[in-house]
């Protein structure tokens, strides 16, 4: 679960900008105008008399309460974390899971809010460690900003 961020022109047209969800940095969107987030803002300011900022519940904020809610997302204290190959006990089909679990330090592989780079890397080690192969969602390209902790990635996503 998270909560999908959009530019909203006067005429009604919807801009993906991003998602936030629980245990991973912000995730935004390339579009052809932005791929990081002082482009994203520099564009908004030179568009700003069209556009509004609003989330897929329909709440409308500033550029200022947008910025503020982001970056407080990205602020996280970040949380040791390791990866498991287990049954999770509230599935029940009793099947081995490879997840994430929380650690100590010394046991920790990446750390959360994760970083959607981290997160793949270490995702392949823990494939090859636990000999597990799951189904694969495609080559997806993620970047991280180079003033935030937020990361970016081509194509649509929700």
């Amino acid at each position: 679960m998270g909560t999908n961020y959009y530019f909203m022109s006067k005429n009604k047209e919807r801009m993906h900008l991003n998602k936030l969800s629980s245990g991973w940095r912000p995730l935004f969107q390339k579009h052809q105008a932005f791929d990081s987030f002082r482009k994203l803002e520099a564009f908004y300011r030179e568009h700003q008399a069209d556009l509004e900022i609003c989330d897929e519940y329909g709440r409308q904020y500033s550029w200022e309460e947008y910025f503020e809610t982001v970056y407080a997302h990205s602020r996280c204290h970040p949380e040791p974390m390791k990866w498991v190959y287990e049954v999770v006990p509230m599935f029940p089909d009793k099947k081995p899971y490879l997840r994430t679990v929380g650690c100590s330090e010394e046991e920790a592989e990446l750390y959360s809010p994760f970083n959607h780079i981290e997160y793949e890397k270490t995702l392949q080690k823990a494939r090859q460690k636990f000999g597990v192969y799951e189904r694969s969602y495609g080559d997806i390209k993620y970047w991280n900003d180079p003033d935030y902790l937020f990361d970016w990635t081509d194509g649509e996503f929700a």
